[in-house]
């Protein structure tokens, strides 16, 4: 398929950025595992409130906890995190506690955690208030 075309994973994208327009937003339910039955593709944008970092000797998982920015619908449940998991890396580039990203990838559920495995990501720069 040529780059630009509808269905591309880049269509639209020259830089290979997000696609805040097509990918649709995570909400509350879409985290919980009763509710959104199967896996699917979402967009996530939340900060990271914890990181682990593999031992040596282990599995190579990076992994990250994003508390995202969902949309509540009334009378609906608190976020849950989002599990980020980026598979055969011991560190990924500007992802630490407190970082804003912004992430898209397929979410499942393992052992009842919403879960995303190497998902692409886009670092928000914080806002400065003059």
């Amino acid at each position: 398929m040529a780059h630009g075309q509808i269905g591309s994973p880049r269509a639209g994208s020259a830089t290979g950025a997000i696609d805040v327009v097509t990918e649709a937003p995570v909400c509350a339910g879409d985290l919980d595992p009763a509710a959104a039955g199967g896996r699917h593709r979402v967009m996530a944008t939340g900060q990271v409130v914890e990181v682990t970092v593999p031992p040596v000797t282990g599995v190579q998982n990076y992994t990250a906890l994003l508390v995202p920015e969902c949309a509540r619908e009334p009378g609906g449940a608190e976020p849950r995190a989002l599990l980020l998991v980026w598979q055969g890396q011991r560190s990924v580039p500007g992802v630490s506690a407190g970082t804003r990203l912004r992430c898209v990838g397929v979410v499942s559920f393992r052992d009842g955690r919403a879960t995303m495995f190497n998902p692409r990501y886009e670092i928000i720069a914080k806002q400065v208030s003059r």
